[in-house]
Protein backbone atom coordinates (compact mmCIF):
# COMPACT_ATOMS: atom_id res chain seq x y z
CA UNK A 1 0.00 0.00 0.00
CA UNK A 2 1.45 3.90 -0.69
CA UNK A 3 1.44 5.68 1.91
CA UNK A 4 -0.37 8.58 -0.07
CA UNK A 5 -3.71 5.97 0.21
CA UNK A 6 -3.64 6.05 4.00
CA UNK A 7 -4.80 9.28 5.74
CA UNK A 8 -6.50 10.74 8.27
CA UNK A 9 -10.39 11.05 9.03
CA UNK A 10 -10.17 14.85 9.68
CA UNK A 11 -8.94 15.25 6.20
CA UNK A 12 -11.17 12.95 4.37
CA UNK A 13 -13.92 13.22 2.28
CA UNK A 14 -15.70 10.21 3.73
CA UNK A 15 -15.64 11.77 7.12
CA UNK A 16 -19.21 13.16 8.07
CA UNK A 17 -20.18 15.00 11.37
CA UNK A 18 -22.14 16.55 12.84
CA UNK A 19 -23.16 20.18 12.25
CA UNK A 20 -21.60 22.79 14.03
CA UNK A 21 -18.68 20.27 15.09
CA UNK A 22 -15.05 20.94 14.79
CA UNK A 23 -12.89 19.28 13.03
CA UNK A 24 -10.81 17.50 15.52
CA UNK A 25 -8.89 14.53 16.76
CA UNK A 26 -11.09 13.45 19.09
CA UNK A 27 -14.30 14.40 17.10
CA UNK A 28 -16.45 11.05 15.97
CA UNK A 29 -18.25 11.10 12.97
CA UNK A 30 -19.77 8.22 10.09
CA UNK A 31 -17.55 6.92 7.38
CA UNK A 32 -19.17 7.41 4.43
CA UNK A 33 -17.27 5.60 1.88
CA UNK A 34 -19.47 3.78 -0.58
CA UNK A 35 -17.85 -0.11 0.35
CA UNK A 36 -17.75 0.71 4.21
CA UNK A 37 -21.02 2.44 4.13
CA UNK A 38 -22.75 -0.93 5.43
CA UNK A 39 -20.68 -1.50 8.37
CA UNK A 40 -21.83 2.54 9.99
CA UNK A 41 -18.66 3.10 10.97
CA UNK A 42 -18.25 5.74 13.79
CA UNK A 43 -14.86 7.21 13.46
CA UNK A 44 -12.67 9.46 15.39
CA UNK A 45 -10.68 12.11 13.52
CA UNK A 46 -7.48 10.51 14.65
CA UNK A 47 -8.84 7.65 13.10
CA UNK A 48 -7.28 6.33 9.65
CA UNK A 49 -7.31 4.00 6.78
CA UNK A 50 -6.27 3.19 3.18
CA UNK A 51 -9.94 4.35 1.67
CA UNK A 52 -9.06 7.60 2.31
CA UNK A 53 -9.99 10.54 -0.18
CA UNK A 54 -8.53 14.10 0.61
CA UNK A 55 -11.43 16.49 1.06
CA UNK A 56 -13.54 18.61 3.62
CA UNK A 57 -16.19 16.07 5.83
CA UNK A 58 -19.91 16.02 4.85
CA UNK A 59 -22.10 17.26 7.82
CA UNK A 60 -25.66 15.51 9.21
CA UNK A 61 -26.89 15.32 12.33
CA UNK A 62 -26.59 12.12 14.15
CA UNK A 63 -23.11 11.59 12.43
CA UNK A 64 -21.58 11.15 15.99
CA UNK A 65 -24.26 8.92 17.83
CA UNK A 66 -23.56 5.57 18.82
CA UNK A 67 -24.77 3.92 16.74
CA UNK A 68 -24.82 6.79 13.80
CA UNK A 69 -28.28 7.71 13.11
CA UNK A 70 -27.51 10.06 9.59
CA UNK A 71 -27.73 9.05 6.39
CA UNK A 72 -24.70 9.33 4.49
CA UNK A 73 -24.77 12.92 2.31
CA UNK A 74 -22.32 11.53 -0.56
Amino acid sequence: MAASDWGLCKDCEWWQIDPGANIADTTMGLCTEEALQPFRLRVSGNSGCNHYTPGEPARAAGSSAAPPTAEPQR
